[in-house]
């Protein structure tokens, strides 16, 4: 038996295996039947224990998906690499070596065709496994090619050209947002949809660059992003402060931490290369364009991928899907089997960096090892429970690392004492130690002095080089692109400081009886953006309310009996050439031809606006039409690019800059036209039934005019002590006279404390309050507030809310800022402004602490549910959740900042910041950089700690 045993076990060349059978065949018939029975079970079963051992070995192997699966792969390659390709036949007919007939091509899938042929009678097997190494190369090559330029780029613009990062991520920026399928289809279909004489090479080599900038911008960014992260780290900083050179900090922290993670990049890469490969095969763009090929002997060409790799396969057959699926399933199969098994590559990859090792690893580990990586912090005294202690004498007679090392650098030291060179350098160091030993005070203190040097004139060059690209950047006007993420809320000013006013001229007509404004509006506005634009953009504001609108946000706007409202844009011209246009919601698009920078364009805009009945800022009711935001309005184009925020129903949406109007309105003579202009400029003309009124208005940010009938409209009057004439228009037949003689006195008080607060006058002559619907919103314009009928009742407190309409002539009319990307801006300070006026007039009382205590909850709640004083309009859940934070939480804001700096500096701040950005707009980074000047340096922080989430606690 053990010698049969021993037989069985024979290694070695063929020739001994061979005699090692023979001898076994020889034993076999001198023994019974018996025995040999037994000997073959034994060895079978020994061999079957040594197929178990090995599974066991390459189950406990490290990295183990990805050895196996490259493994696979490269044997999928060696066998392509190894088939010999079959040769097409034009016969009707397959016959096998027996000349027996098989099938007509293509064959479906037998015995004979596993997975059938083609229309030339190939084998599909033979096809698919021919075609196995151009698609793996190509898959491999491209994501290498991919790699290695994303790594280079990234390297280059992060450690050494920092300055060329905003161009690339420009340059890439698009890529972000265009499907990569679309962007190949796009860039390839010129060259290779059709046989255009171009080499097969050449369309290779174009194909391959396409396929690597379509994917270079998200290898880019991962590298980008973990180099980011990299250099936030407190040694990686320290290094570099300490003056570690770039490569230094290449070497010896960058690349170690990339490099655990290139193998899960590269894995991720390929299965994207394989995906994009498989879907542009669909669209019969192959690698290497399309070959005409005779599909018989009939003057008609068929088109078909030049290489047969398995992504062209796959697309020039699915065609054929119906006839003859095996033709597409089969090079679909391979390639669903590449893509499986690089995906179990990188789900092994994945676990090895997120540290997890598998349970069947786990379980081959000593229980010594588990102690080794579980005891630390442990008392000596402390047992784990099940977990067999190590025998003394074995912690005797271990070797630690330490050991090994100390050993290697003692060899190292016996060889390099050959050297006179190391023998010098040897003796000086020592007596370098020895002065250090004798003398530590002197040695220590030079160092430290020294080092103390070096470290100030690091960090004094830092901040001079921050503070110019700061400057650099602050002064740079972006073009229509993604603006660079901030580092914080406040790193970068979106303010638009080349900003010429646009001039628009309107001829209006208003028809009672339909309540339609026809309109034709004339636009002559300048290219501020510093680039060529082939666009520009309008707000739409009333196309809000064409359709229906449900939602508990837009019922304070909806009113109970709502109607739609609209603009229909006849014509558009540009420079008296008919433009295409687009409309998208409340956005108008107009395609402009070569509209150079700095140069101007005259737009002509025919339209017809169809009011809404609701509590908008543009509607009607039987008293009344008040118009604001309903003119077709330029868009805001700052480093943002064009703001195209749309219309919400909480807060101030509009954001726009300071224009010149020029406004021509035809209405029945029963109506008292009034606008935002001052009234005494206005020009009435009257025929007959109608009117025509015109005006001129400069420097405002919207044109707001009202129709009143003239039955059911009174006037009440006061004048502020700078000559500023309030009127309050009013409806004497529902509404109290007293309380509208104390709104227009109320209004004109706040004037004059405004005035004083601000330190700036009001522009305007007059200041036009009118009642419109009973619940509309008050919405404030320059020189004009539309006010609710709520505000004319028996309320007490109905002259505060005209207080709060006099705040926003300064902040939101004079001084603007985006309403809706950074609400706070204005909305904070208006909250400051106004309890300071109530303040001042013994409005305020104080709240008790329960009241104050329920407050904090209620913001405490808001918080969490993710709403904060720097979150955007959209962010925001209800009108409850805006007014709490901008009102209640945007005043504690400045009162406790004007608590902690004394002496009036919020106050000399906000005077700056109102007469600086007088006909201009802001941004948070402004308001913030005037409260630093004003004699807060720590501003920043402190409004870090109140406008981002985790800055504060309640």
């Amino acid at each position: 038996m053990n010698r049969i045993l021993k037989l069985v076990k024979m290694k070695g060349n063929p020739q001994n295996i061979k005699t090692g059978f023979v001898r076994l065949l020889t034993e076999l018939k001198t023994m019974n039947t018996n025995k040999a029975i037994k000997g073959l079970s034994v060895g079978i079963k020994y061999l079957f224990y040594r197929f178990l051992a090995l599974l066991q070995y390459i189950n406990n192997l490290k990295h183990r998906n990805f050895k196996i699966g490259a493994a696979i792969l490269i044997l999928l390659f060696a066998v392509s690499w190894f088939t010999e390709p079959m040769p097409e036949s034009n016969e009707p007919l397959i016959f096998d070596k027996n000349g027996k007939f098989v099938a007509a091509p293509p064959a479906p899938p037998s015995l004979t065709f596993p997975l059938g042929t083609d229309l030339g009678a190939r084998s599909m097997v033979n096809l698919v496994l021919v075609g196995v190494k151009y698609t793996l190369g190509a898959v491999i090559g491209i994501t290498f090619v991919r790699i290695f330029a994303g790594i280079l780029l990234a390297l280059l613009t992060t450690l050494w050209y920092p300055g060329l990062k905003r161009y690339f991520s420009a340059f890439f920026w698009p890529f972000r947002y265009i499907p990569p399928l679309l962007a190949g289809i796009i860039l390839i279909i010129p060259v290779a949809a059709m046989p255009l004489g171009i080499s097969a090479k050449v369309i290779l080599e174009y194909q391959i660059l396409v396929l690597m900038m379509i994917g270079l911008p998200g290898v880019y960014y991962f590298i980008l992003d973990m180099m980011g992260e990299i250099e936030k780290q407190p040694y990686v900083l320290s290094s570099t402060l300490m003056g570690a050179s770039k490569f230094h900090t290449l070497v010896r922290h960058v690349w170690p931490n990339i490099k655990p993670h290139l193998l899960l990049l590269f894995t991720q890469q390929i299965l994207s290369v394989l995906q994009l490969l498989t879907f542009l095969g669909i669209f019969s763009l192959y690698l290497g364009g399309p070959h005409p090929t005779a599909l018989t002997n009939e003057p008609r060409l068929i088109y078909r991928t030049i290489s047969n790799e398995l992504a062209g396969m796959a697309g020039q057959n699915f065609w054929l899907i119906r006839r003859a699926p095996w033709m597409f399933y089969s090079p679909v199969l391979i390639i669903a089997f590449i893509a499986i098994t690089v995906n179990w590559m990188k789900k092994g990859i994945e676990d090895h960096i997120a540290g997890i090792v598998p349970a069947t690893q786990r379980a081959g580990s000593t229980a010594v090892d588990v102690v080794k990586s579980d005891d630390i912090g442990l008392s000596k005294t402390f047992v784990l429970v099940g977990v067999p202690e190590k025998p003394e004498e074995e912690c005797g007679e271990q070797k630690y690392i330490s050991d090994v090392i100390r050993e290697k650098l003692r060899n190292a030291r016996s060889y390099l004492n050959r050297y006179k060179v190391y023998r010098i350098t040897d003796k000086v160091v020592g007596k370098a130690a020895g002065y250090v030993i004798e003398y530590p005070k002197p040695v220590f203190t030079t160092l430290l002095t020294a080092s103390l040097v070096l470290w100030a004139g690091l960090f004094s060059y830092a901040e001079l080089v921050g503070n110019e690209k700061a400057k650099k950047e602050e002064s740079s006007v972006g073009v229509s692109a993604e603006p660079e993420k901030a580092k914080d809320l406040f790193s970068y000013s979106y303010t638009n400081k080349e900003h010429e006013p646009v001039n628009y001229k309107a001829e209006l007509t208003y028809l009672d009886g339909n309540a339609t404004l026809n309109g034709n509006l004339h636009v002559s506005t300048t290219n501020t953006t510093g680039a060529d634009q082939g666009k520009i953009y309008f707000h739409l504001y009333p196309n809000q309310f064409k359709e229906p609108i449900d939602g508990p946000e837009w019922e304070f706007i909806r009113g109970p009996s709502p109607t739609p409202g609209w603009i229909d844009i006849e014509e558009i011209k540009v420079n008296d050439q008919k433009a295409d246009y687009s409309i998208d919601g409340t956005i108008l698009e107009i395609k402009m031809v070569n509209w150079a920078d700095k140069a101007t364009a005259e737009l002509d805009i025919q339209f017809n606006f169809q009011l809404p009945v609701n509590y908008s800022n543009a509607s009607y009711d039987y008293a009344a039409v008040w118009l604001g935001n309903f003119l077709p309005t330029q868009a805001v184009y700052d480093k943002n690019g064009w703001n195209l925020d749309p219309y919400s129903p909480i807060g101030t949406p509009f954001y726009s800059e300071t224009a010149n109007y020029d406004v021509t309105i035809n209405a029945a003579a029963k109506f008292e036209i009034l606008s935002n202009a001052e009234e005494a400029k206005a020009k009435i003309e009257n025929a007959g039934d109608n009117q025509q009124y015109h005006v001129n208005v400069d420097n405002v940010r919207d044109f707001s005019v009202v129709l009143l009938d003239k039955q059911y409209y009174q006037i009440e009057r006061f004048m502020t002590q700078n000559d500023t004439l309030v009127n309050v228009w009013y409806r004497p037949s529902i509404d109290k006279q007293q309380t509208a003689n104390r709104n227009a006195m109320g209004a004109g008080q706040s004037i004059d404390f405004f005035e004083e607060f601000y330190d700036s006058l009001l522009p305007y002559k007059e200041l036009d309050i009118i009642r419109t619907g009973e619940s509309n919103p008050q919405m404030a314009y320059q020189g004009m507030i539309f006010s609710p009928g709520y505000n004319f009742s028996d309320n007490s407190f109905t002259s505060l809310s005209m207080t709060d309409g006099v705040v926003r002539q300064w902040l939101s009319g004079l001084v603007g800022s985006n309403g809706y990307k950074e609400p706070w801006v204005n909305e904070t300070l208006a909250s400051y402004s106004m309890k300071s006026y109530m303040g001042a007039r013994g409005y305020l009382a104080s709240s008790s602490a329960e009241e104050q205590i329920k407050q904090q909850e209620e913001i405490a709640r808001i918080q969490k549910e993710g709403q904060y004083i720097s979150s955007p309009l959209n962010d925001f859940k209800n009108l409850n959740d805006y007014a709490v934070m901008m009102g209640i939480q945007g005043y504690n804001m400045y009162a406790e900042l004007d608590y902690l700096v004394k002496a009036g500096k919020v106050d000399k701040a906000l005077k700056q910041y109102v007469n600086e950005y007088t006909n201009k707009n802001a941004s948070g980074h402004d308001v913030i950089t005037h409260f630093e000047k004003a004699g807060h340096p720590q501003a920043k922080g402190y409004f870090d700690s109140w406008l981002k989430p985790e800055g504060r606690e309640y």
